[in-house]
């Protein structure tokens, strides 16, 4: 990113990704504080509303989840689509052809809308099971403390470290990775979206232990993987994330009145 020049698309791309970051922050914030208000006896996402269908939760979690992801990824995921719009303007200006930079942005997307909808089934599960095994809820700190150390586990493994390098390294994956056509430039957003939530999904459990709207973990997380990303220390500063997970999962088992402030 260093000698990349900036040409007048670039700059409005980066424009255009840090106007969609603020508004899906905007509107994080007032979904945060109006469930705040209307449901302060819910869950942090509106699962299990009984006035309203299944389809109606699902799909109101799923565009709230998307929004989310926007509002938090979209500040690393800049240097990879700055050199793949790039890329795109030397084809244009050599005549062989360009596929606009939404499309390859919409397949990245895509991958964590998945994860989206696997989050909202997962978190029907979890509420299935507090209402089938009451007792569940006396060992609510013990099993976030495990998700925790979980979490900080994998930030720990080379998988997570295979994907964080790649995610470091846009200019490798636009030489070894490259489809032609907007199928192509689809799939290429597939392919960078998997490798982002192979680095990226521990930390997002963090969020279902402490709250999924939890604007202040929110705004942690996003900083954390925007410096995973970015910075030239981002391997080891992943490794001391993981480790303070860790301990944060043990103290929330053993000791939850330790941290409880932070939640």
């Amino acid at each position: 990113m260093k000698h990349l020049q900036l040409g007048k698309q670039e700059k409005i791309i980066i424009l255009a990704l840090v106007i969609l970051s603020v508004v899906s922050w905007i509107v994080t914030v007032f979904h945060a504080h109006s469930m705040n208000s209307q449901m302060s006896t819910e869950m942090d996402m509106p699962m299990g509303m009984g006035n309203h269908s299944m389809i109606f939760e699902a799909s109101l979690f799923l565009v709230m989840w998307v929004v989310m992801m926007i509002a938090m990824m979209f500040p690393a995921v800049v240097p990879m689509v700055l050199i793949f719009s790039k890329v795109h303007d030397e084809r244009k200006a050599r005549n062989e052809g360009s596929i606009p930079t939404w499309v390859f942005v919409s397949g990245y997307l895509l991958v964590w809308a998945f994860f989206g909808v696997l989050a909202y089934f997962g978190g029907l599960l979890v509420d299935h099971s507090a209402m089938s095994f009451p007792k569940l809820k006396a060992y609510s700190t013990v099993i976030g403390g495990v998700v925790l150390i979980a979490a900080g586990l994998y930030q720990l493994t080379p998988l997570k470290n295979a994907c964080l390098t790649h995610c470091r390294s846009p200019l490798h994956f636009i030489m070894h990775k490259w489809r032609e056509g907007y199928l192509g430039a689809f799939l290429m957003g597939i392919d960078h979206g998997g490798y982002c939530l192979g680095c990226c999904w521990g930390l997002m459990l963090v969020l279902f232990v402490v709250g999924v709207m939890n604007l202040t973990w929110m705004g942690i997380l996003t900083l954390v993987i925007f410096v995973e990303k970015i910075s030239k220390h981002g391997v080891i500063i992943s490794r001391i994330i993981g480790g303070f997970l860790i301990l944060l999962g043990i103290i929330l088992a053993i000791q939850p009145s330790m941290v409880s402030f932070i939640f």
